[in-house]
């Protein structure tokens, strides 16, 4: 009687041919590999001992891995809530939710009919106030403006140049990752990005667009798998990590209006996809060890945001005006926030959290201030 280590070692031989013909392009004959390694998954998913925890979680979510890759959706589905609701092992938990999150991704591009072309990197919103096609302005050209944005940072970062407080970005920047916007697909929620670069070819020093979005994409994955650490050791710099996550934050759903923000891109032969689903008031930025000091005190400021000095020298500070009672709060700004996230918000109102140390309140967040946003 064939065991389960055999059909599941048998599985993933068929699973490596179908990543190998994918990955040359022959998506047919990679389906058909695919395939095989399924059957043979749940094969083995019959003849295991449910005793074993591990091995369980395990199988289901290798065999929803594989149905996925056969773009067989609703199979996916019911094998990744069956690994879900039977107590799953803490080790592969985080991995299943992962995975149905994947799930739901791909499914909704399908049904919508999305294909991403190569170079192309698609943009998708799902939730409430998503309709078929149909999608407020501020929800996706807010962040397709923020996504531009990051992918313009993680260029610089990657080249090694110090974060830019002020200013245009360099013109080879500028020139290598040019962001292009298609208009929204008819029937859709989605649209797409593409990046433009000097006929000639990369400049010299610059790397290639598609490395700059693969690192985009790797890390949007660790974001929304709450992989802090991994993070932290992807950009030390305290800059660029306070500019990632505020920008991130922007781009993350509020888990109301908008649940889900969808990323695929293909490059070539590859395509990968990075669906956010950890709503942006979930979203924290790493602090370093807090250093003890009796002066320091949490604060939240609210008001209009009338004044941002970045000019050098000022000490990139800013004032917010609580009009109903007539106080104006001054704000220090760190390095790597005023620019990107806080010039955009002019003569908004806002809510700041941050620290006062005597006199002095150091900003950590600043949003827009939705509990009066006709003030």
């Amino acid at each position: 009687m064939t065991s389960v280590d055999s059909y599941h070692n048998m599985a993933m031989e068929f699973a490596d041919l179908g990543l190998r013909n994918r990955g040359r392009g022959d998506g047919e004959r990679a389906l058909v590999y695919f395939k095989q390694a399924l059957d043979l998954e749940l094969a083995a998913i019959t003849k295991l001992d449910r005793s074993d925890g591990l091995a369980w979680s395990i199988l289901h979510r290798s065999a929803g891995t594989l149905a996925l890759d056969c773009r067989q959706f609703r199979l996916a589905e019911q094998i990744t809530a069956r690994a879900l609701a039977g107590d799953p092992h803490p080790d592969i938990v985080d991995e299943l939710r992962d995975l149905w999150e994947q799930i739901h991704f791909q499914r909704e591009l399908d049904r919508h009919g999305i294909a991403v072309r190569d170079d192309e990197l698609q943009l998708s919103l799902s939730g409430p106030e998503v309709g078929n096609g149909l999608a407020p302005y501020d929800e996706i050209y807010g962040r397709v403006d923020n996504t531009a944005i990051l992918i313009t940072r993680t260029a610089e970062r990657k080249s090694g140049r110090e974060f830019r407080e002020r200013g245009r970005p360099a013109k080879e920047i500028r020139e290598n990752y040019r962001t292009l916007v298609s208009v929204p697909r008819q029937g859709s929620f989605a649209v797409t990005l593409k990046f433009g670069s000097p006929v000639q070819g990369t400049l010299p020093g610059m790397f290639d667009a598609d490395l700059v979005v693969d690192e985009f994409m790797d890390l949007l994955g660790l974001l929304n798998s709450s992989r802090t650490k991994d993070l932290l050791d992807r950009i030390p710099d305290p800059a660029y990590l306070r500019n990632f996550f505020a920008l991130a934050k922007k781009i993350a759903p509020d888990g109301e209006r908008v649940r889900q923000v969808g990323f695929i891109v293909k490059s070539g032969d590859k395509e990968r996809s990075v669906a956010l689903t950890t709503p942006s008031s979930e979203l924290v930025v790493p602090s370093p060890p807090a250093v003890p000091d009796a002066d320091a005190e949490t604060v939240t400021i609210r008001g209009v945001l009338r004044y941002a000095d970045a000019t050098p020298g000022s000490g990139d500070q800013i004032r917010v005006v609580d009009i109903e009672n007539n106080v104006t709060h001054r704000v220090q700004v760190p390095t790597g926030m005023m620019n990107d996230i806080v010039r955009p918000m002019w003569d908004r109102r806002v809510v700041i959290t941050g620290m006062r140390r005597g006199n002095v309140n150091t900003l950590a967040t600043i949003d827009p201030d939705d509990a009066d946003a006709g003030g």
